[in-house]
């Protein structure tokens, strides 16, 4: 699937996770301002009045939990995943999805990349969260990944796949990292654009609409 302008994003959904409601209390209070009884009703239903069957989303990661499929199946649109730190085991129902569970590179110079890539990481490469898309848009260079770049908690169990993911949006030229994972929070960096559903009013939002915000237009 091809990324464009008009490609929806959203990351960290979360799909039947009932301690995610805890550590996010933003979902709470959604939940009880909107008509929804669930939390995930809330979810497929804003998702679905944004996005239509044609339509292109990339989900950055953490899609679903235990029965959460049962909401993913309701889902619209032509969707892609960037498996997350929690999609690990999950990728087997999601028959309909794209799965990007690797580091994939769409830029002209990408066979010098991988080789510079081999060259630091040797086999560490294998490491199963360490996925990425990077690829050309509208003059910018974007990774989109799950974990956003150059943040982390000290000696978190992440750090290798997190230095593979640092290292190749340096040697890429990457000018915008589109994420997710830290949910609520703001980023650290200037570069990142966090697109997880609690920044993104729980809805995809196109990838234009991001980039505009971004560059302040």
């Amino acid at each position: 699937m091809k990324i464009t302008l008009d490609t929806f994003v959203i990351s960290d959904t979360h799909f039947a996770h009932k301690q995610v409601l805890k550590k996010e209390p933003l979902r709470i209070k959604e939940l009880q301002a909107s008509d929804h009884e669930n939390f995930d009703e809330l979810s497929v239903s804003r998702w679905n009045a944004a996005v239509k069957s044609t339509d292109k989303v990339l989900h950055l990661g953490d899609l679903y939990y235990s029965e959460g499929m049962k909401y993913v199946n309701r889902l619209n649109g032509k969707k892609m995943l960037i498996v997350g730190n929690n999609d690990i085991g999950k990728l087997a129902p999601l028959k309909d999805w794209e799965i990007i569970n690797k580091l994939k590179i769409k830029l002209d110079n990408k066979a010098s990349l991988k080789e510079k890539l081999k060259s630091k990481f040797g086999k560490k490469l294998k490491d199963v969260y360490a996925n990425a898309l990077v690829t050309r848009i509208a003059g910018e260079v974007i990774m989109f990944s799950h974990f956003p770049v150059f943040e982390r908690k000290k000696n978190e169990r992440f750090c290798n796949a997190r230095d593979i993911i640092d290292y190749l949006f340096t040697i890429s030229g990457c000018t915008i990292n589109v994420h997710g994972h830290i949910h609520s929070r703001t980023p650290e960096n200037a570069c990142c654009i966090n697109v997880s559903t609690e920044q993104l009013n729980f809805t995809p939002t196109r990838l234009g609409d991001l980039l505009a915000k971004h560059r302040g237009f």
